[in-house]
């Protein structure tokens, strides 16, 4: 199953992200994606569900604070990578010496995604690509 999943994944690279949706109720994350290879478009649907993380970064560095963007019409995202991994790629755990109560979340994210230079980090039970189901957790 990971090697299938692995290979569907890089199929989805460098594909034009053409919408998105983060659904806090109901744990999902969904993305529209299209690729064009040799003049051949085809269309994905990528839904994350039993997402219990979900951690963003615009950019490396400091430029990361650098939000003022000018968005013009033909600009669009897309997602450069996408990797799956089966123990996790890195613990998310914020520590605050000033509120104790943020010391008490923590995430093992089993999904990165690159965004342009952006990073998504996912921790979620299952993926969805066109209607295939994949259990990762």
């Amino acid at each position: 199953m990971e090697e299938q999943l692995s290979n569907t994944l890089n199929d989805l690279c460098a594909s034009i992200i053409e919408s998105y949706e983060f659904d806090i109720l109901e744990n999902t994350i969904s993305f529209d994606l299209k690729t064009i290879d040799n003049g051949c478009e085809n269309k994905y649907k990528m839904i994350f569900s039993g997402v219990s993380t979900w951690y963003f970064v615009k950019d490396t560095s400091e430029k990361r604070l650098n939000t003022m963007t000018v968005v013009d019409e033909d600009d669009h995202l897309e997602l450069t990578s996408i990797d799956f991994y089966e123990e996790g790629i890195v613990q998310i755990n914020p520590l605050s010496t000033e509120e104790n109560w943020v010391n008490h979340y923590y995430s093992n994210a089993n999904f990165a995604l690159e965004i342009w230079n952006a990073l998504l980090l996912v921790e979620a039970k299952t993926i969805v690509i066109n209607g295939y189901k994949y259990n990762v957790s």
